[in-house]
């Protein structure tokens, strides 16, 4: 009951807020006495009440105690329910913050409520509940009659993306959006950041018993990471590229060293290159000639952040592009520089130094980076913003001129650029000469634009891209050079290889004046591929599909698009020598293919075999590994002329290698070539095991991977039936797979005796688009099916099967079935795998002990309804729009924050996010 006052307390107004909290508390307190006092015999359910109550006062005063006891921890799920309701909504519509504070406990208390209040009470933010976003179609905005100084009217908020045919909610619906105040884009906005400081320090305070295990794990993490280290060096023309890493340093320095004419590997690693680390705190050379080209050590000092964007070199190799994010806010400032003197400079507006000109000013060279040479006509006064881009960079063939791509006020990358930086002859050109020419401008708010250049460098690529459309245009970049009168180059050099048309994706890689196309035109469930020659390519009705050449002259098409492999890349090879560094022979194919995608849902490699045209492949070969839970894609390759393809091998158990297979005959496990293992200290392989099955969804039909890695002692423990602890880990979204790769960090927990499992739940790309796209996938109205799997596997490893859950038959018995229970299983997702961690708990809290959600988007319906929000209108393509009738009422139907169960005993959960992260606003992972 609310707790009225008398007239004398209503006088004391501050005291009476201060107090009203015990008066009410006494009340309760008094109401159970009479109870007890008339009633001889309780039922059950009245004395569980009384327990709640009794004990939600209790841990009102001493917060601490939910920590100490599994009951009170229990208990504290309810407490909200009258402490919430009564002194901590006052005290937040009285306070200066919007979030209040549990009370402060009483000292005289017994000891083991004064151990109990050294825990901090929860910051616990305002809830507002009044508060909502309208849904669908808006009513008109009510504005006073113009007049002809009126200013223009506010562009209404977009609603739907321009080729959407859905009905839009008439009239709109509210949804709740009692956390909506904590989104703050500008990042200062005083409540948030106090509430966040907050939630910092009490999750320090409340795991400050957990401090010596924390340095405990991290000291073993650390000890099975070989700091100093370098990459495996990589050819291309006539360097080798690779970067080392320093113990104790956060960031690489990246590196060269010449490389012989005709030098088919990597001359042999300097011994000494990291003797003198300790003394001198400096790496030696690793090869010999070996020259810095960026040294990003340096480039961070006295910077909180920094992460590199891209980094390019021109065709010269004399030039440097690079990209820097120094915020965290995924915009990265551009940078060229000359590698032999070491001169750099960093990129300005140039509309920006226009109007400057314009209105007398100047620019000022070194704003925003270090030791950056001035401009040619000395140093000014004036101060000019960078050039702020989305972190891609592509060099023309003349080395002279730098493509790249800058974002819109909702960080949508949208328009492709080209400024010349250097002169003919090399020198810099001063940035007041400096033009910006827009090559393509993206309008559509679905769609992303990225560029890349070809492998074999003679293309530049734009695409622009939805999650279910495309369109590539292509620029020969050796005609970069014609120009007009001003420098410019000709307009309309795009061109487009076919439009966009809804639901049908494409790339396209050149091979030998060819486009390779990989696409689902014609529908296909995966990615066919097809071929058309460069100049001729028809808007899609030229293309072709690639056939395999077969001996009874039955041609068929080599990847159909069908369901038993998906297609996702080509990468093209046109070797000019054999393995051993001679002359190509004539019989060598006039290129090679080497396919990536995935198969019987694990990823795939296959080399084909060009002869005489990119229509038909001679010969095809799938590399093939033992392990049946394992990892394998492109490695590191630069150069289109070598003989062979490094592949990118791992598994649960094997640590990463970097393999060089020789595209003429990949099957030769003699002539494969281990150009470096990443070394693992402390790590025996032997020690360990893992092993992929499938689950049977609660449909019966689908049959869902898992991955699974332990140690082997861990089966002595499920010999005698007892329960292991064991950690699962999913996403489930947007296509991409979770792959069974090794990662060192998870030796800790295995260590402990703790079973690490992999849900490859649909929604993910394991099984090819169709384990992705409607109607068996996870998209759009049929989503929920990523956390029906992620359930059902937590259901298989506890025992507790739902309906027809059972290890599939295809496979042989898997340790993993009932191995642990409840008590002894966590969970963990992130971004998107938070949605599915949230959207599970909310299905099932008592299945999970724990679980972590990294920057978890668990406000999808409020979310998506704003398309002021970064990035919104490209996510319709993958939620479903909740403005629109067609998707509202099932967004709702999952959506986490809006389907938290009223008195469930959740897992303990920890919830990490990023000040700066653009992706997901700050009411996600306060949510």
């Amino acid at each position: 009951k609310k707790q009225h006052h008398d007239d004398e307390s209503q006088k004391n107004g501050k005291k009476d807020r201060l107090e009203g909290s015990d008066r009410s508390q006494h009340n309760i307190i008094q109401l159970i006495l009479n109870i007890f006092h008339r009633n001889s015999i309780i039922p059950f359910a009245t004395m569980k009440a009384i327990f709640l109550l009794l004990s939600s006062l209790l841990i009102s005063q001493y917060p601490g105690l939910q920590a100490w006891s599994p009951s009170f921890r229990k208990v504290h799920r309810h407490q909200h329910y009258f402490t919430t309701g009564s002194y901590n909504i006052k005290k937040a519509v009285n306070s200066p913050r919007p979030f209040a504070t549990a009370p402060l406990a009483n000292d005289k208390k017994m000891s083991i409520i004064e151990a109990a209040k050294k825990v901090p009470p929860p910051p616990i933010p305002f809830r507002d509940t009044s508060s909502f976003v309208l849904a669908g179609k808006l009513p008109p905005p009510e504005t006073e009659a113009a007049t002809p100084s009126s200013s223009p009217s506010p562009t209404p908020p977009l609603r739907q993306s321009p080729s959407s045919t859905n009905p839009l909610l008439s009239p709109p619906r509210p949804i709740p959006d009692p956390y909506g105040w904590l989104r703050d884009d500008s990042r200062t906005n005083q409540d948030v950041l106090d509430h966040l400081r907050a939630e910092n320090e009490y999750g320090k305070q409340i795991t400050s018993h957990l401090e010596n295990l924390r340095e405990e794990l991290y000291e073993e993490m650390k000890s099975n990471i070989k700091e100093t280290d370098y990459t495996t060096p990589v050819a291309k023309g006539k360097y080798w590229y690779y970067f080392k890493m320093q113990e104790g340093v956060s960031y690489p320095v990246y590196c060269r060293a010449p490389r012989k004419e005709g030098e088919m590997f990597h001359p042999p690693i300097c011994e000494d290159w990291n003797a003198n680390v300790a003394s001198t705190n400096q790496l030696s050379s690793l090869m010999e000639g070996e020259e810095i080209y960026l040294d990003v050590p340096a480039l961070a000092e006295d910077k909180p952040y920094l992460s590199v964007g891209t980094i390019s070199i021109s065709p010269n190799q004399e030039f440097l592009g690079y990209t820097l994010d120094l915020t965290g806010g995924e915009t990265c400032q551009l940078s060229v520089k000359h590698i032999s003197s070491g001169k750099e400079w960093v990129l300005y507006d140039v509309n920006e130094i226009n109007v400057r000109k314009n209105i007398g000013g100047k620019v000022k060279a070194g704003v925003g980076g270090k030791d950056v040479s001035e401009p040619e006509n000395g140093t000014d006064t004036t101060t000019t913003p960078l050039l702020e881009c989305d972190g891609s960079v592509v060099w023309n063939d003349q080395n002279t001129a730098v493509f790249f791509v800058t974002m819109d006020e909702a960080h949508r990358p949208h328009r492709v650029y080209r400024r010349q930086v250097f002169k003919s002859d090399g020198s810099y050109v001063p940035p007041e000469q400096q033009k910006d020419e827009l090559l393509l401008e993206e309008r559509d708010e679905l769609f992303n634009v990225r560029i890349t250049k070809t492998f074999d460098g003679r293309f530049l690529i734009v695409r622009s891209s939805s999650k279910e459309s495309s369109e590539v245009h292509y620029l020969k970049l050796s005609h970069d050079s014609e120009s007009d009168e001003e420098g410019r180059v000709v307009e309309n050099q795009l061109t487009c290889i076919a439009k966009r048309r809804p639901k049908v994706l494409y790339r396209a890689t050149h091979c030998q004046g060819y486009w390779l196309i990989q696409t689902n035109y014609g529908e296909t469930p995966n990615l066919r591929l097809m071929a058309c020659p460069v100049g001729n390519e028809g808007n899609g009705e030229s293309w072709q599909n690639v056939l395999l050449d077969s001996e009874d002259g039955d041609n068929l098409p080599l990847f159909d698009g069908g369901d038993k492999c998906s297609l996702d890349g080509v990468t093209v090879f046109s070797p000019d020598s054999s393995i051993d560094g001679t002359k190509a022979p004539d019989s060598i194919p006039l290129a090679f293919g080497v396919a990536t995608g995935r198969e019987e849902g694990l990823p795939r490699i296959w080399i084909m075999e060009f002869n005489d045209s990119p229509l038909a492949v001679s010969k095809i070969t799938r590399l093939d590994f033992d392990e049946s839970a394992c990892d394998v894609g492109l490695g590191p390759n630069r150069d289109p002329t070598l003989p062979y393809v490094v592949v990118s091998y791992d598994s649960l158990v094997t640590p990463p290698s970097n393999i060089a297979v020789p595209l003429a005959n990949p099957v030769d496990l003699d002539v494969r070539r281990v150009l470096k293992q990443k070394e693992v200290p402390g790590y025996d392989k032997d020690l360990y095991a893992c092993e992929r099955t499938f689950v049977k969804s609660r449909d019966g039909k689908t049959e869902i991977p898992v991955s699974l890695v332990y140690r082997r002692d861990v089966l002595e423990k499920r010999n005698n039936e007892e329960s292991i602890p064991t950690h699962l880990y999913g996403y489930g979204s947007y296509g991409a797979s979770i792959e069974a790769s090794f990662r060192a960090i998870r030796l800790p927990l295995l260590n402990r005796g703790m079973v690490y499992v992999i849900a490859h739940v649909r929604g993910g790309g394991e099984n090819g688009r169709p384990w992705y796209e409607e109607p068996m996938g996870a998209k759009y109205l049929c989503k929920k099916n990523t956390f029906n799997d992620f359930v059902d596997v937590a259901r298989w490893l506890t025992g507790e099967e739902h309906g027809n859950l059972e290890l599939s038959t295809l496979v042989q018995p898997s340790i993993g079935k009932r191995i642990t229970n409840s008590r002894n299983l966590s969970c963990e997702g992130r971004s998107a795998g938070g949605l599915l961690i949230g959207a599970s708990m909310n299905q099932v809290p008592e299945l999970f002990r724990a679980a972590i959600l990294g920057v978890p988007f668990v406000d999808v319906a409020c979310t998506m309804v704003d398309a002021t929000i970064p990035l919104t209108v490209a996510e319709w393509e993958e939620w479903g729009n909740p403005n629109e009738e067609k998707y509202h009422d099932y967004i709702l139907s999952y959506c986490p924050m809006n389907n938290v169960k009223n008195g469930a005993v959740y897992p303990s959960c920890l919830l990490t996010g990023g000040k700066l992260l653009v992706l997901l606003p700050n009411l996600n992972v306060r949510s």
